[in-house]
């Protein structure tokens, strides 16, 4: 699944939900335009808007791989699930980071908390590791 791709499927959740994107823009604290700049999917942009935009429309994300799945609505708990398939992989931070063409520093930093991780980078790592995205209704 590519940017685009993830983002078309927001688009047509909140084209189906019956909630208002006022209550949306309450919700996350942003204006529409905001959202809008989310669904277009045009730049590399950090989950954190974008997982409480999911949480807003009431889904939740998915990582899954057909035998394991994780569920989360928190961008900073995307980097403790990837750390996890990560290791069950046995893969070194080094060895995804190559494999995902980002840095090692990256990685760490995603795993650690202390970056939120962006959408490419997001959907590179899950591709690598053998898993999925879906978008669920919670």
């Amino acid at each position: 699944m590519n940017r685009q791709e993830f983002c078309q499927i927001i688009v047509d959740i909140r084209k189906q939900s019956t909630i208002k994107m006022k209550d949306i823009c309450f919700q996350m604290g942003v204006m529409p335009t905001a959202i809008y700049r989310l669904e277009k999917g045009s730049g590399n942009f950090e989950m954190g808007n974008m997982m409480s935009y999911i949480k807003a429309l009431q889904h939740i994300l998915v990582i899954e791989n057909g035998q394991q799945s994780y569920r989360t609505h928190d961008a900073q708990e995307l980097g403790s699930i990837l750390a996890l398939i990560r290791k069950e992989k046995a893969m070194s931070q080094r060895a995804l980071a190559e494999k995902t063409g980002c840095s090692h520093l990256t990685i760490a930093n995603i795993e650690r908390k202390t970056t939120t991780i962006s959408i490419d980078t997001l959907l590179k790592t899950v591709a690598v590791l053998g898993y999925t995205i879906k978008i669920e209704k919670q």
